[in-house]
């Protein structure tokens, strides 16, 4: 009988060993659940959790055969922490800043406003200290008011030495200064799956008066990078901006870039054409990095500084980015 207890065992052992070859897993107790792990910034990139093993699941691999195609993960949004948070962008360095992370605690869009990119043009990073107050109910927005401090304090555009940030996109680890910052912000974009970059600048004259083309007459104009999400919220952040002004000198144009029209986009007071630019695909402007997130709107904003005051510029600002936020359905 002994005997015969311990041939059995062997069959059985032999089955197990058998079936295991032959691909076919045999049922066993799976893992407990996992509890539920808590967010960790904005977003995360899915994990996989480990299936138990059933006769039903699929059979292992034999060494010989050809292995199956692994999926590509996919990010899979998780409600974003309520709360601000402070980051620090260029930790140690004397280019130091923070980066604020407003949270609403639930899933949605997610929106990164840079403001202080060139140290003579108060009414970007002014009007992003503002933003910093606002709270977003979905989503969350990301803010950077004073991307290139040491020009800011020095009162200056930029310096040879520290590079122009908005000429040195996607970055450099190992560059200037401001190729670091460039990295960094590319960074955050990816780590946090920007959906909307907001740049505030400011220009000297206004766009509508300008006598010829250039950057010292980009005033009181909106550009997207051009795919069609942008170019629509663009025009239609423009058209809503413009509502609320009773000056036509102060009204924002949409200002394509290069000329380009989208069937149903709503029109825009006193919209002109840029003449023809063309566009390098991964350009090292922040209006560039819209090639290499492709599905990310990437918006400039520029303010005339030539007799309009700096509190009208600031103000103008805050309302662009208030009504992105609207238009995404933030605030």
């Amino acid at each position: 009988m002994r005997h015969s207890h311990r041939v059995l065992i062997a069959i059985a052992a032999w089955a197990i060993a058998l079936a295991a070859a032959c691909g076919r897993p045999v049922p066993a107790q799976g893992p407990e659940p996992l509890s539920a792990a808590a967010p960790v910034g904005l977003r995360q990139e899915a994990t996989e959790t480990p299936t138990a093993l059933t006769a039903e699941a699929t059979p292992t691999a034999l060494a010989t055969s050809v292995p199956s195609p692994t999926p590509t993960p996919t990010a899979t949004p998780v409600p974003v922490l309520l709360g601000r948070q402070e980051l620090t962008l260029m930790a140690g360095t004397p280019q130091e800043t923070p980066a604020y992370v407003i949270g609403s605690g639930k899933p949605g869009p997610v929106v990164l406003v840079l403001g202080g990119v060139h140290g003579d043009e108060p009414g970007g990073w002014l009007a992003a200290e503002q933003v910093t107050e606002f709270r977003p109910s979905v989503g969350a927005l990301i803010v950077i008011p004073r991307a290139n401090r040491q020009a800011i304090l020095a009162g200056k555009r930029t310096t040879p030495e520290l590079g122009d940030l908005n000429r040195l996109y996607p970055g450099n680890p190992q560059g200037l200064p401001m190729a670091r910052m460039a990295a960094e912000i590319v960074s955050l974009i990816e780590r946090h799956q920007v959906n909307v970059l907001l740049d505030l600048h400011e220009s000297w004259g206004f766009y509508k008066e300008r006598p010829y083309s250039g950057t010292a007459f980009l005033g009181q104009t909106i550009s997207a990078f051009p795919n069609e999400k942008g170019i629509v919220l663009g025009q239609q952040v423009a058209a809503a901006v413009n509502r609320g002004i009773n000056d036509s000198r102060d009204e924002m144009v949409y200002r394509e870039y290069p000329p380009r029209a989208v069937a149903g986009a709503p029109p825009v007071s006193g919209q002109r054409t840029e003449e023809a630019t063309p566009v390098r695909a991964g350009g090292s402007a922040s209006l560039g990095l819209g090639s290499r997130f492709p599905d990310m709107v990437a918006l400039l904003v520029e303010m005339g500084q030539q007799d309009q005051p700096l509190e009208r510029r600031v103000s103008l600002h805050v309302e662009v980015v208030r009504e992105v936020l609207r238009a995404l359905g933030i605030s």
